[in-house]
């Protein structure tokens, strides 16, 4: 990849990598098994914007994939910010594609939530196939496709993008996950929760009588801190 664009993202992410930042971020997530780098998200978000300016909307799927094969932390998430821009204009079915195969690949919410929100959830409000999408990942065995099946709806309900007509396209996102005894899917879904509640406290109010001896305690904690 000489002088392309993800050898330009490449090198100038690892010209701004920091080792004590590098063990501070790998020591935080944990779970991830990507290299790291060291880089701030404000940098990578300045680098990939300086080196998508001209590009063509089909170029870049194969930029986010090349970056996502590199398999650092910060390529990846360089590959989700080159993936929100195409997402806005591009083929939805493709960004599907490309998101359904990191999903299988990610293994920490470093990864899954900024790929979910906003990335995936700018794509629910552009076609109606993606929440068919997503209804499939809500049964799968893989705890992290189950928290994106629930985290692009967090999208629907933030202020700058709700409507009242979203509520039950969330709460039937949110639903089956409610008794999910998993940390970072009871997690995701009562997070969803929280903030639909800023928006219409008295219908999740009622949400959770109705539901509360489904709901595991976490689900209950977390969806409730503003009611």
């Amino acid at each position: 990849m000489p002088d392309s664009p993800i050898s330009r993202i490449f090198e100038d992410l690892k010209s701004l990598g920091d080792s004590y930042r590098k063990e501070k971020i790998a020591g935080y997530l944990k779970t991830s098994s990507l290299d790291f780098i060291g880089v701030e998200l404000p940098d990578i978000h300045r680098t990939v914007k300086q080196n998508i300016k001209g590009l063509k909307i089909d170029e870049l799927p194969a930029l986010m994939d090349g970056l996502w094969k590199i398999r650092t932390f910060e390529t990846r998430l360089a590959a989700i910010d080159v993936l929100k821009v195409y997402a806005k204009k591009g083929s939805v079915k493709t960004a599907m594609i490309l998101a359904d195969k990191w999903v299988e690949d990610g293994d920490t919410w470093g990864i899954i939530d900024p790929l979910c929100s906003p990335t995936i959830g700018s794509m629910i409000l552009r076609d109606a196939m993606v929440d068919e999408t997503l209804r499939t990942w809500r049964t799968s065995d893989n705890f992290w496709r189950r928290r994106a099946s629930v985290l692009p709806f967090l999208h629907l309900a933030l202020k700058s993008q709700y409507k009242p007509e979203f509520n039950d396209r969330i709460f039937e996102a949110v639903s089956p996950h409610i008794s999910d005894k998993e940390f970072f899917v009871g997690k995701a879904a009562g997070w969803v929760l929280r903030e639909l509640s800023k928006r219409d406290p008295d219908l999740v109010r009622k949400y959770y009588v109705e539901n509360r001896e489904q709901m595991t305690k976490l689900v209950i904690r977390e969806g409730s801190k503003k009611l």
